[in-house]
């Protein structure tokens, strides 16, 4: 009974060594793959739920390269969105769905044609911005 004992926790130990090794293993892929796809981040400003207020996004345009992330940081106090189009009108070359205060999207990937791509919240149809892609 007791050598039956020892031998499943030696089993549990070498899995759950197998287990993390593979865990370490994927994070540096990961970290790899992040930084291949560098890109920028833009923060949703303080106070930009109001019309009045003296910034949206910060830096209100942004200058990547074509196929890189962008990522939009809420440190406004409301639920905002980042969403390719002009004149409140959607255009689907990218959006961040629903970012709420303090959270940050996704990265997003940028379109691989370079332009300039006019962006704004869907919630607050005044904070508008421009990702340029050189």
């Amino acid at each position: 009974m007791k050598s039956k004992i020892i031998s499943l926790v030696l089993t549990a130990f070498a899995a759950s060594s197998l287990f993390g090794a593979a865990l370490g293993t994927t994070g540096n892929y990961s970290d790899i793959a992040q930084a291949a796809a560098s890109g920028a981040t833009v923060s949703m400003a303080k106070g930009s739920q109001s019309a009045d207020n003296p910034e949206f996004y910060v830096p209100a345009e942004t200058t990547v390269k074509a196929g890189e992330t962008v990522t939009w940081k809420n440190d406004d106090t409301a639920i905002h969105t980042a969403t390719s189009g002009k004149d409140a009108t959607p255009d689907g070359k990218f959006d961040t769905s629903l970012v709420s205060p303090g959270q940050s999207s996704k990265p997003i990937a940028m379109p691989n044609e370079p332009g300039q791509y006019p962006y704004f919240c869907t919630l607050h149809p005044w904070m508008t911005g421009m990702i340029t892609i050189g």
